[in-house]
């Protein structure tokens, strides 16, 4: 439910991007070599940052390296909890130094 609720948002803030977008252009001046033309091409290349990364999100480019670093730490934890049984910690002189237990 909850990526269904992500979802929605996500589509929902890139249909209003498109929106602003479209009618913003139509009162936008036009890009010449002073402070508007400035103005102009930093609010459309704010926009299309906008639209790239609702885009970005809704294609979910990164929902498989993010499913991929989360099995890695999940193994890695196991790993750590199983070697911690095995394992005991001495403190000898200020060193920490891990012995096998038999």
């Amino acid at each position: 439910m909850l990526k269904r609720k992500q979802t929605m948002r996500t589509f929902i803030y890139l249909t209003s991007g498109l929106g602003l977008l479209f009618f913003a252009l139509q009162n936008l001046p036009y890009v010449t070599m002073d402070l508007a033309g400035v103005f102009t091409v930093t609010w459309l290349l704010f926009a299309m940052l906008f639209i790239g990364a609702n885009l970005y999100d809704l294609i979910g480019v990164d929902r498989e390296h993010r499913q991929a670093r989360r099995a890695d730490a999940l193994r890695r934890a196991a790993f750590d909890t199983f070697s911690r049984g095995r394992y005991q910690v001495v403190n000898r002189g200020g060193q920490n130094k891990r012995r096998f237990m038999q």
